[in-house]
């Protein structure tokens, strides 16, 4: 089954920086992580490396996944995130 990570910007705060949060639902059941906010990257870049670091601590045996013939991506409309799906399948 292809899978889509939603990603999105959080701003900082009086206790943390920036950060991205990287999330997917499959059956009922949440995969989340958050990353820093890499300013040395560009904004599909960024919101990139956290998909990538859900599908590294969730889908371990995708361990090629950040081939870019395997990531398709798309920006939200409110301009806040982007959608990744991940192909071939990954499996849970």
């Amino acid at each position: 089954m292809t899978i889509a990570i939603h990603t999105k910007y959080i701003g900082p705060t009086d206790k943390r920086g920036a950060r991205i949060s990287a999330t997917c639902v499959r059956l009922n059941d949440t995969k989340r992580v958050l990353v820093g906010f890499d300013h040395a990257l560009d904004g599909v870049a960024r919101h990139a490396v956290a998909a990538h670091e859900l599908v590294r601590k969730h889908f371990a045996h995708s361990k090629d996944w950040p081939n870019p013939e395997l990531m398709y991506a798309g920006e939200t409309l409110d301009g806040k995130g982007f959608v990744f799906t991940v192909s071939p399948t990954v499996e849970a």
